[in-house]
């Protein structure tokens, strides 16, 4: 009975919305890092991870971090010590601050609280268990120096790295298809794409940090959606990147019914919030571009308009460097080409085609557009217009031989600049009846002419295929779904190396 009146009473004060908050009254930046870690029910493993991180910081950051703790207990509970513990730290390590959180109960409202709290120009973000290998934030510094804002670990990524004890696979196994199923849920309902938004290792900039904390509402698990949806809403630049997992304990602070209630109730709130604007409503808007076609033919624009709705442009536009040269090779009307321009100023685009007809209509679409170029040209011949941050390679690799494959992607790694990034789509050949529509329309469009090309026939690789070959060319990579449901594409997202 008493079980059930705590349950309760725990339900209704994380179904709480969060006041907004002032940013006005939130610190000013005076240091290069604040490492925000919460800690409830933790305090046994709270030394070593402090120790850690100091060790980790200050060869990195020496004199211009904080570590911030936030110990956030229940009340009532005599035996959680985080706070004594907090203390004991933050006498023995000058960089530890100690920001106590007690209400409302939950850890984003103890995120937020131990923000309001903290001075970095970057916001580093890991659990109280250390379950991560901090190794992360090395190359999440990298990205956010590149001009990335909002930096994140993703588990579900190929590169990231499980390290499971053999008597907790099982254990490990039901939390991975748990999140799975979650952010499935996630995706289908908002405009969220990455594949694992709960992970508790993120990076971002104070700039960001602000925004998001001062709209948010949700004081539990679920702050992470808002998060992302802020970032995205407002035009800051995302990039996921693999994680390394420790997993040494079967003990947590998700209480599976209890988290699933607050699932129901959260999501659908901050799904009106979403739909209202509230975290803000950038993107790159089909009436945005596609008006600029208004003098083209009426098939033209019918099949722009098809595409646009059948395309995640912003969405792979979004996974270009945020500044620099980008290229994108086959770049057919422009569509992709146009989403990448528009979407940041600091971007210089080249689109390439060797379609005369198409490269003039695109061109017509953006006459007084100063950071978007377009060449009629081959794939097989790159322009001497690099190095570039970024290069697309969408919906056209399967128009070449396998030689021919090969050819363009190694010509892509030497045409980035170091850490760039190729973004490769392609149908996934095995993927089901989804998969022969695919073909057979890809077919339709070259035998009827209306995709022009210079080979005989079509050359579709699996993804395992795909991922062996560009692994070999010396990029790293990372895939995802990117289709509509008509459709069986893949995405990878290949980084160049730094050497």
């Amino acid at each position: 009975m008493k079980k059930r009146a705590s349950l309760s009473k725990t339900l209704y004060q994380q179904m709480q919305a969060m006041p907004p908050l002032d940013p006005s009254s939130i610190p000013e930046q005076s240091l290069a890092v604040s490492l925000l870690i919460p800690a409830k029910r933790s305090g046994h493993a709270l030394e070593n991870t402090v120790i850690e991180a100091h060790r980790f910081l200050s060869q990195r950051y020496p004199g211009d971090f904080e570590i911030v703790l936030i110990p956030n207990p229940d009340p009532g509970d005599p035996t959680d010590v985080s706070i004594e513990i907090s203390e004991a730290l933050a006498r023995r390590f000058a960089e530890v601050v100690v920001v106590p959180h007690t209400s409302p109960a939950g850890k984003g409202a103890a995120i937020r609280t131990g923000f309001f709290g903290s001075r970095g120009r970057w916001i580093f973000m890991t659990d109280a268990d250390l379950p991560y290998d901090l190794e992360f934030f090395d190359r999440a510094a990298n990205k956010l120096r590149s001009g990335y804002d909002f930096v994140t670990g993703n588990r579900r990524l190929p590169a990231s790295v499980f390290d499971v004890p053999m008597d907790m696979l099982s254990h490990a196994y039901k939390r991975h298809r748990l999140g799975i199923w979650f952010n499935r849920v996630v995706r289908f309902i908002l405009p969220i794409c990455t594949i694992d938004t709960q992970s508790g290792l993120k990076a971002f900039t104070r700039e960001l940090a602000v925004l998001a904390f001062s709209i948010q509402i949700c004081p539990g698990f679920f702050f992470d959606l808002e998060l992302f949806l802020a970032s995205y809403g407002h035009g800051f630049h995302h990039v996921d990147i693999p994680a390394t997992l420790y997993l040494n304990s079967q003990e947590s602070t998700v209480w599976i019914l209890r988290e699933s209630i607050l699932a129901v109730f959260w999501l659908s709130k901050i799904t009106c919030r979403q739909w209202r604007g509230v975290y803000g409503r950038h993107s790159v808007r089909k009436s945005k571009i596609l008006k600029r076609f208004r003098g083209s033919p009426i098939g033209t624009r019918l099949f722009l308009l098809f595409r646009w709705h059948l395309t995640p442009y912003d969405i792979m536009a979004s996974r270009m460097p945020p500044k620099g040269k980008v290229m994108d090779l086959g770049c057919g009307h422009g569509l992709l080409t146009l989403a990448i321009a528009l979407s940041n100023a600091d971007r210089q685009v080249l689109g390439v085609d060797h379609d005369a007809m198409r490269i003039e209509t695109a061109s017509r679409a953006v006459r007084e557009l100063t950071n978007i170029t377009f060449l009629k040209g081959s794939m097989l011949a790159y322009p001497e217009a690099g190095p570039f941050a970024g290069i697309a390679l969408i919906d056209c690799m399967h128009y070449f031989n396998p030689e021919s494959q090969e050819k363009i992607i190694r010509d892509a790694y030497k045409h980035l600049e170091p850490g760039g990034t190729l973004l490769i789509r392609e149908v996934d050949p095995k993927g089901g009846v989804i998969a022969s529509w695919n073909r057979l329309y890809e077919k339709i469009a070259t035998r009827i002419g209306f995709t022009r090309t210079d080979e005989k026939g079509l050359f579709f690789r699996t993804p395992i295929e795909w991922e062996y070959f560009i692994e070999k060319t010396g990029f790293k990579v990372a895939t995802e779904p990117c289709s509509s449901a008509l459709f069986s594409d893949i995405l990878f997202v290949c980084e160049r190396s730094r050497k």
